[in-house]
C-alpha cells in the first residue's frame, strides 16, 4: 500500500506556497518542461511537505484516493489546472501584460469554493483575532484552497506583487518572491540555478582566455 512518504521529495525557493506549488512543474513551460505531480501520491507528498496537510491526514487522504481512483484524477486534475492558471497570471504581471480572463475566472472559482470555509478565530494568548480554516481534514480539497487563497493574498497586495520574478536559469522558469535587499536576485536557489551559471560563466572565461593565448 502505498505511504504518504512513497512520494519524492520537494524543493521550496518561492517564498509563498502558491509559487512553490506553481514550481512542481520543472523546466520552463513550452521548451523543456518537466512534470513533478504525476500521481496523487506525489501530489499529496507535495502538501504534506508544504504544511498543508500533516502525515495523518495525508495518509488519510491517499488512502481514501488510492480506493477511488476517478476522484483521484478528478482531484489532480484540478490542481494542476489551478496551478498553471497561477502561473500564467504571475508570469503576466512579471511581463507587464493584462491578465488572460479565463485565467482570473478559474482563479476566482477556486477561491469562492474556498473563502467560505474560512472563519475568525482569537490568537491564544495575545489580543488579537486571525483567520483560520474550519474543519480541513474532513475537506479532501482544502490543499486547493489554501492555494488559490495564498495566490489571491499575493496579488492582492502591491509590496509582495512586485517581488514576484522567474528564475533566469536557460530551462527553468520557478518564480519566487525576491526579498533581496536590493532586489537583485536572478535565480530561484544558487546551489541549483545559480551555481549552473557560475560555471557556465567560468568555462567561457576559460575558453577566452586560452583563445586569447593561442593567437598569433
Amino acid at each position: 500500500m502505498a505511504t504518504i512518504d512513497t512520494g519524492k521529495k520537494f524543493q521550496f525557493v518561492g517564498g509563498n506556497v502558491a509559487l512553490d506549488f506553481c514550481n512542481t512543474m520543472g523546466g520552463k513551460r513550452g521548451r523543456i518542461p518537466h512534470e513533478h505531480l504525476t500521481s496523487c501520491t506525489e501530489y499529496l507528498a507535495w502538501c504534506h511537505q508544504a504544511g498543508l496537510l500533516d502525515r495523518a491526514h495525508a495518509q488519510k487522504c491517499l488512502d481514501r484516493l488510492s480506493a477511488q481512483p476517478a476522484e483521484a484524477a478528478a482531484l489532480l486534475d484540478r490542481a494542476i489546472v489551478l496551478r498553471e492558471a497561477i502561473f500564467r497570471i504571475c508570469a503576466d504581471c512579471i511581463a507587464g501584460k493584462p491578465t488572460h480572463p479565463a485565467d482570473l475566472r478559474l482563479l476566482n472559482a477556486e477561491l469562492s469554493r474556498a473563502l467560505g470555509r474560512l472563519q475568525l478565530a482569537r490568537v491564544k494568548g495575545v489580543e488579537g483575532w486571525t483567520w483560520e480554516w474550519t474543519n480541513p481534514p474532513a475537506m479532501i480539497d482544502h490543499p486547493v484552497g489554501v492555494i488559490a487563497h495564498a495566490a489571491a493574498k499575493l496579488l492582492t497586495d502591491p509590496h509582495s506583487l512586485a517581488q514576484i520574478h522567474a528564475c533566469n536559469g536557460d530551462n527553468c522558469g520557478w518564480l519566487f518572491l525576491d526579498s533581496s535587499k536590493n532586489h537583485s536576485r536572478r535565480w530561484c536557489d544558487m546551489r541549483d540555478c545559480g551555481n549552473r551559471a557560475k560555471i557556465r560563466r567560468h568555462r567561457l572565461k576559460q575558453k577566452l582566455e586560452t583563445n586569447s593565448l593561442s593567437e598569433p
